[in-house]
């Protein structure tokens, strides 16, 4: 879904070269995701606005220099998420891909609460809404964030924060989108 939608942004943008450049990156539930495509996946998502945020155009500049710059975080720590992303992603990366927790989790025995942002297609919004109908759960809230792609609480955060400390703290749904 990302690959197609992606391949249609660059050609509407005139950017035929990434368009080809995407088309020839396979990726697909049955077989995963080749090496071309991950090394253009992140790119072409951030800069097509459907990355981490939608807004954000280059992970350089929107999270990797801003992470350095939060106090909260020591030097080691703050090396230590770059190296965990980069050393993580070969040994689970093919298997998350490949597992349909749609299938295997659709009955929980705990508040559920979907954060999606509208241009998110790490996680599609229709794709998420779909899921998150399947789940069984006492409490459930999908709540869509129409200016976000996957980063909703740090894009539109006053209406994460009053969903947090309504809906999620308060046990309720009342927040959540009806459709």
């Amino acid at each position: 879904m990302a690959q197609e939608y992606l391949i249609d942004v660059f050609r509407a943008r005139g950017d035929e070269r990434m368009a080809r450049r995407l088309e020839a990156a396979p990726v697909s539930l049955e077989a995963g995701a080749s090496e071309a495509w991950m090394r253009l996946r992140d790119r072409a998502m951030h800069e097509a606005g459907v990355g981490h945020m939608h807004q954000m155009r280059s992970v350089i500049t929107g999270i990797f220099v801003p992470m350095w710059r939060v106090r909260a975080y020591t030097l080691r720590e703050k090396v230590n998420i770059w190296r965990g992303k980069i050393w993580s992603r070969p040994f689970f990366w093919e298997d998350l891909l490949r597992d349909d927790l749609t299938a295997r989790l659709t009955r929980l025995e705990l508040p559920v609460y979907f954060f999606t942002g509208r241009h998110d297609y790490t996680a599609n919004a229709e794709l998420s809404r779909a899921y998150f109908n399947t789940i069984e759960a006492p409490v459930k809230g999908f709540y869509l964030f129409e200016d976000s792609a996957h980063s909703p609480l740090f894009e539109e955060p006053a209406r994460a924060r009053q969903i947090l400390l309504s809906d999620v703290l308060g046990g309720t749904a009342a927040l959540a989108d009806t459709r």
